[in-house]
């Protein structure tokens, strides 16, 4: 099972190993194995959207990134608007702070063949958690379409945003995802689990950045 640690501009400081790992690990997925960047000269995956405005869950298992997720508020820019405006042509470009664009998700070879309690479902779990803790409203953006029935076997709301396209032979579509208690209940209990899977270590700060995140409060006995 994977732990989920929560990585942003406040606490990179902490990960330098994991995130330098990170993203040679995008680069061998998005440049070599789907060919949609061109190699990098340093053998690391970085592009516009990776600025303070991102948070990423790092999906580490025996001491290695075996998957990952990039979240960035709508609101801010994101590959969906800057890229794929023309993909919502049913709903238009969401920009709310409330919503989370999720890209930037790989399962490391020796980890992709392992059934709905797999990987990639740990790590569903994991970002829908981290949502709903943080009181967002939806979470998605572009993808595969081939999501979209692991999606529904998660027992999981996606509402897509305009019509499945061709790109370079492959299918995709923009979708968000509905954040929910039930939601998370459905992939815990297909993962057979009731425990957190996020790690926090150092600073966080709400994705939602004007959010006010309230105090524990302790009662005298």
């Amino acid at each position: 099972m994977i732990a989920a640690h929560v990585v942003n501009a406040h606490n990179k400081h902490l990960y330098e190993k994991e995130f330098d790992e990170f993203l040679r690990r995008r680069h061998d997925f998005f440049v070599h194995q789907k060919h949609w960047r061109p190699p990098s000269p340093d053998g690391r995956e970085l592009d516009q959207f990776d600025t303070d405005a991102a948070t990423y869950l790092l999906g580490i298992e025996d001491g290695r990134v075996v998957t990952s997720a990039r979240l960035i508020p709508t609101s801010e820019p994101h590959m969906v608007s800057e890229v794929f405006p023309h993909m919502c042509e049913k709903s238009g470009v969401p920009r709310r702070p409330d919503w989370a664009e999720w890209t930037r998700t790989f399962v490391v070879p020796d980890k992709r063949a392992t059934g709905l309690r797999g990987t990639l479902t740990q790590l569903c779990c994991a970002v829908m958690e981290y949502a709903l803790d943080e009181g967002l409203g939806a979470v998605g953006g572009v993808q595969e379409t081939y999501f979209m029935p692991h999606h529904s076997a998660l027992k999981w709301h996606a509402e897509p945003l305009g019509m499945a396209r061709e790109e370079n032979g492959e299918w995709y579509i923009v979708a968000y995802i509905e954040v929910n208690e039930a939601a998370l209940a459905s992939v815990r209990k297909i993962l057979g689990i009731g425990h957190s899977l996020l790690v926090k270590r150092g600073r966080q700060v709400p994705f939602i950045r004007d959010r006010v995140v309230p105090q524990l409060k302790v009662s005298a006995a």
